[in-house]
């Protein structure tokens, strides 16, 4: 019972940790060309999660941001549980 308890915890503490580096990294990178109207608008174009993580990836390499892959998952759990609400 400890063990579930402590793979519990843990495995939370790292999905706030994901979230947390999430919006960081999206407050220094993202917000420079668009606000949060971009993720609320009627006609957008990100349909599904695989259409969130492509355009995060997109956005990164012409970005330069030079991000890790876990940082762009970071990203994209960020603003699929912010914003997006798609199931994985």
């Amino acid at each position: 019972m400890k063990k579930l308890l402590l793979m519990t915890l843990l495995l939370s503490s790292n999905v706030i940790f994901a979230n947390e580096e999430g919006k960081e990294l999206h407050e220094e990178s993202c917000m420079r060309c668009h606000g949060s109207e971009m993720y609320t608008r009627d006609n957008s174009k990100i349909q599904n999660n695989f259409d969130l993580r492509s355009q995060v990836s997109f956005c990164a390499s012409n970005l330069g941001t030079g991000w890790f892959p876990d940082e762009e998952k970071s990203v994209v759990d960020y603003l699929n549980g912010q914003y997006y609400k798609f199931k994985k």
